[in-house]
């Protein structure tokens, strides 16, 4: 059943990822995935030795 869901609409964009994540009640999963990319933009920009 939730292969079935995951097909009935097109992923054309990064936005439309994450509005898929919400709209199908995996809203813990999209913010799990938004916390993750800003903390590793966060990690890149602290961790970068800048010369």
């Amino acid at each position: 059943m939730a292969e079935k869901k995951s097909q009935e609409y097109e992923i054309n964009s990064f936005g439309d990822l994450i509005k898929a994540l919400f709209k199908y009640d995996n809203w813990y999963l999209g913010g799990f995935v938004i916390l993750l990319i800003l903390f590793v933009i966060f990690d890149i920009i602290a961790f970068t030795p800048h010369h």
